[in-house]
């Protein structure tokens, strides 16, 4: 995990730690399926929970039978857009796929309920829950919960022995901040992020090394460039901006 000032980020996964946190789910069964594709794609594609949850099996974007994209529809904002997926991440949905037509699921909620038959939980009451229990019919089909997904990656994350703490909004910066570390490339990573700010993308640069932020600092070109190293500079910690807009100054007049 990146560090900064000598400090361990607590927003973003490794490389090794987001694949332990993957392989700690048990895909033997149609919810293991489903639970790696959908975390799968958050982390490879950046998708904010509830843009991942509100996916529908129309929202597939196929070419040759393979699946290229998918649609988002309700971003942030109310902005659509068409999102890559990676080979991976298209490998591990269609075994979902393929899982939940087993299972007769009717078109709908790409990642949605699979149980039948009933759930005993508390009796609930405005004060709280009452003694006995009420029986909830579980139907499949439904979209899923983000509370759901919230307390599967509290799971996984004990499971894989992972101290940081992990929620929905970790995967997708860790996308973000992957993405930066190899192209140093702040507007491809606004866009890809669907950011309409660049400076709400220049926040991720806090959570990385003082030497990551330099080199795309000094990676940014264009009209826009001196703009976008100010906002990225201001996104770091005072003293870290302190030494590299030095450093920076002593380039420029090298």
């Amino acid at each position: 995990m990146a560090e900064n000032g000598g400090t361990r980020a607590q927003e973003a996964l490794t490389v090794e730690e987001l694949d332990a946190l993957l392989d700690a789910i048990e895909t033997r069964s149609p919810t293991g399926k489903r639970n790696l594709a959908l975390l799968t794609l958050m982390a490879d594609a950046g998708l904010r929970v509830g843009e991942a949850l509100a996916l529908e099996t129309r929202d597939l974007v196929k070419e040759a039978g393979q699946i290229m994209a998918v649609k988002v529809r309700n971003g942030k904002g109310g902005k659509a857009a068409d999102l890559a997926v990676s080979r991976r991440t298209a490998s591990r949905l269609a075994r979902w796929l393929a899982a939940r037509g087993k299972l007769k699921i009717a078109a709908g909620p790409i990642f949605c309920t699979i149980s039948t038959g009933q759930r005993a939980r508390g009796r609930a009451t405005s004060e709280g829950f009452a003694k006995g229990t009420e029986f909830v019919n579980l139907q499949p089909g439904r979209q899923i919960s983000a509370e759901y997904v919230r307390q599967l990656l509290t799971r996984l994350t004990e499971r894989a022995n992972i101290t940081a703490h992990v929620t929905p909004h970790t995967l997708r910066h860790t996308f973000a901040t992957h993405l930066l570390r190899a192209t140093g490339n702040l507007k491809l990573v606004q866009q890809a992020l669907r950011h309409s700010d660049v400076a709400t993308t220049a926040r991720v640069y806090s959570h990385l090394t003082s030497r990551d932020v330099e080199d795309a600092v000094r990676a940014l070109r264009g009209d826009e460039a001196a703009t976008m190293a100010e906002q990225v500079l201001a996104a770091m910690p005072p003293e870290v901006r302190a030494a590299l807009s030095q450093q920076l100054k002593k380039e420029g007049a090298a």
